[in-house]
């Protein structure tokens, strides 16, 4: 019986060990071998033997597995190929390992072939190492859950060669027994999967599903009733040649002499884009690269990022060290494209954690009252973005007020209906002021470590006189004091739940939110360095935030003239029984942090309602993780993405042979003396270059990675043989003249 095809099928001896309906070439590159050689056995199994049909589901907590991305060690340093060195690239570069500059560079002269409008090498390049990434991790992570799983320990059981670059996903499948096992990096199974699991039960096949992290209900339901059985294994990826950090700065004070941050959110925060074009041409790069190439390089552990909900979740500070660690929570969008202004969002985090420490609490306020137009923002706190940051969100928060009191809303006409009216029917009330600041934050700390696992805001309201009126009739002069009193607190028992709210989730203060939680783990840092002095030491108090400015352009006094001019406009305007009024914005405040308190979560209720939070953010150092804490049903899609201070330097590259050059032409990517830029991708792309070189295949004589070419490295061995007679020579005189330390004969 013909069934469909299972993803990865095994061959031995020419045969194929379960039946596909894909023609014989698509096993072409399938190399196998004994399951127990190629992954090893565990010392204890989720199972004992293969699991019945319809078993119920294993889920487990296994110890990272490591992986490493060559790729990475020269990734930073390639050079962008000139037209000409892409013309001198052969197609026998496509049979290369995926984690090799050569297959990286066969990839973008076909990307750029067929792509109108394509990404820079750049953004490509980083595409491409991000891919890698997540192939190298899914592949160790394929290794580790086949080896956990259950005895394989017979000749019956085959698998995917899992050290072969080029390999798909690895399946284990025991011919004899007729059993099969697909393994997925994530929590989704595809249709397709779906549809091979019905076909193999019915002819007497049975099959088992790993996930990465818990599916869903409905997903693990259509598992189940495709005839397979299921197990998560939840265990993470730890990069052992961590991608360095990028030319980003995020959490790198510069002229810092401490070591540099990197990891997984940089390197993916890197291939969002910084505006949705350029993160449309990115995300087309990394279609291409993922669809287009021979073999796939397979799917991510996670779904795409949402940038706009990344918020510092955990940092830990080891002085001794000089180490400074951090993980962000951010949440997953459907499929796996990112979200644009991952960078910029990083970035803005990073900068306010600096502001924070360098700056003093008694700074960190905002203020829009027209009775104080001198005192709006502190005048260094005003130079940073978080002061940009909390003075906008103090003016969209009156706009925020306003637009739910307005009675078109549901929100406005309940509170309309709410107040008393005056002698006339008029719906007046008093003036007043609201303000934001901070409630407890929920934290765990442990040592060295803070976990911030709730940052609340809390919004206030309170009667609050201004001189300066807004146009229109005072509504003091058209209802009773008592009338404006008590309608003044029926606007804030009705208003603030709604903007609280509002401010604590809804997308417009989603920076305010990301700054604030960079304020509690400021203050963490700022207490403890107080006692124990650590890794920013020297920023502390400085009261230096010329490292961290904000945005070219940007000035508070723009934001208070738009204040003033919304005092000035109509709000909105209601109807009543014996006429109507304008409504005019008639409230001041401001946003106050001048501390961050916490309230510590006992380790008791850490440990129960938080069980692998720590596990993770380790993980999320190196890779993005899924929440495991998180019931998906309850609250699906949220992510840890880390980074810190990198344990150690890649060891030093070996160099990629890449094409050799004809004569005249340049040495290499960038090299050509003669090359223009304008033209195309790199340097060179408008000379009267020569044709692709007719001498065979590419030489291993040059180092694209550092632009040295064949030419210098003559060069290079002519000094040194040079150099070397002269030695020779210089110690034959020696001995000559009988020299320090030399036994001469003499006559």
């Amino acid at each position: 019986m013909r069934v469909a095809a299972l993803g990865v099928a095994a061959v031995v001896g020419g045969a194929a060990l379960v039946p596909v309906l894909d023609p014989p070439q698509a096993l072409a590159h399938s190399h196998t071998q004994l399951c127990s050689e190629l992954v090893g056995q565990a010392e204890d199994y989720i199972y004992a033997d293969f699991p019945e049909p319809g078993a119920a589901p294993v889920e487990t907590d296994q110890a990272n597995y490591t992986y490493s991305a060559e790729l990475d060690k020269i990734l930073g340093t390639l050079k962008e190929p000139t037209l000409a060195y892409m013309d001198r690239i052969p197609d026998e570069w496509a049979t290369e390992p995926l984690d090799s500059q050569k297959r990286l560079e066969w990839s973008y002269k076909q990307y750029l072939a067929a792509t109108d409008d394509p990404a820079s090498w750049e953004g490509f390049k980083r595409v491409y190492g991000r891919e890698n990434r997540a192939f190298s991790s899914n592949l160790g992570f394929e290794r580790a859950s086949l080896s956990a799983l259950f005895p394989m320990d017979t000749a019956d059981w085959m698998c995917r060669d899992t050290n072969l670059q080029n390999g798909q996903t690895t399946s284990a499948v025991n011919q004899r027994r007729q059993q099969l096992v697909n393994v997925t990096p994530g929590n989704s199974v595809s249709q397709a999967q779906l549809n091979s699991y019905r076909d193999l039960t019915r002819s007497g096949f049975r099959a088992h599903h790993v996930f990465g992290s818990t599916p869903s209900t409905t997903t693990a339901q259509q598992v189940r009733a495709s005839g397979a059985s299921y197990s998560v294994q939840n265990t993470n990826g730890v990069q052992t040649n961590p991608i360095r950090p990028s030319s980003g700065s995020a959490f790198n004070p510069r002229g810092s002499t401490w070591q540099p941050s990197g990891g997984a959110v940089q390197s993916r925060a890197s291939v969002s884009g910084s505006n949705p074009l350029d993160n449309q041409k990115l995300q087309s790069a990394k279609s291409w690269v993922t669809t287009n190439n021979p073999r796939s390089f397979g799917p991510l552990r996670l779904g795409g990022i949402d940038w706009t909900s990344l918020e510092l979740r955990y940092v830990s500070d080891d002085p001794d060290a000089g180490e400074f660690d951090y993980a962000f929570s951010a949440d997953e969008l459907p499929g796996e494209a990112d979200s644009f202004g991952g960078e910029a969002t990083l970035d803005l985090s990073s900068d306010a954690l600096f502001t924070w420490l360098a700056l003093e609490p008694g700074q960190f306020w905002v203020n829009l009252n027209p009775d104080q137009p001198d005192k709006i923002i502190d005048e260094q706190f005003a130079r940073t973005e978080a002061g940009r940051v909390l003075l906008e969100a103090d003016f969209e928060l009156k706009s925020t007020l306003y637009a739910n009191m307005h009675p078109d809303t549901e929100s406005g006409a309940e509170f309309f209906e709410a107040l008393e009216p005056g002698p006339n029917g008029e719906l007046c009330w008093g003036s007043w002021r609201m303000w934001i600041d901070p409630l407890p934050a929920s934290a765990r700390e442990d040592g060295d470590q803070l976990y911030i696992l709730d940052s609340p805001l809390r919004v206030q309201m309170e009667p609050f006189e201004v001189d300066a009126a807004p146009p229109g009739p005072s509504c003091e002069d058209l209802v009773p004091e008592s009338v404006l009193d008590a309608n003044t607190q029926v606007l804030i028992e009705h208003m603030t739940p709604l903007i609280e709210e509002a401010v604590n989730t809804a997308p417009e203060y989603a920076d305010l939110r990301r700054v604030y939680t960079a304020r509690i783990a400021a203050e963490w840092l700022r207490q403890r360095d107080a006692v124990r002095p650590g890794a920013f030491h020297d920023i502390i108090g400085s009261r230096d935030v010329s490292q961290w400015p904000v945005r070219e352009g940007w000035e508070p006094q723009d934001v208070y003239d738009a204040f003033l001019e919304a005092r000035e406009t109509v709000q909105f305007r209601y109807e009543y029984e014996h006429g109507g009024l304008d409504y005019y914005m008639d409230v001041t405040g401001g946003i106050e942090f001048p501390e961050a308190p916490r309230d510590p979560m006992p380790e008791a209720q850490f440990e129960q309602e938080h069980p692998t939070l720590p596990k993770s953010v380790r993980s999320a150092k190196y890779e993005a993780v899924p929440d495991r804490d998180v019931e998906p049903e309850a609250g699906a899609g949220t992510a840890w993405l880390g980074g810190g201070t990198l344990d150690k330097e890649p060891s030093s590259p070996e160099p990629t042979p890449t094409p050799t050059p004809d004569p005249g032409e340049g040495d290499g990517p960038g090299d050509d003396p003669d090359d223009e830029p304008g033209d195309g991708p790199g340097a060179g792309a408008g000379t009267d270059e020569p044709g692709p070189s007719a001498d065979g295949p590419p030489a291993d004589d040059e180092l694209a990675a550092t632009g040295f070419s064949g030419l210098w490295q003559i060069l290079t061995a002519l000094t040194l043989l040079l150099a070397g007679a002269a030695l020779i020579v210089a110690r034959a005189r020696l001995r000559q003249a009988g020299g320090p330390g030399q036994h001469v004969r003499r006559p």
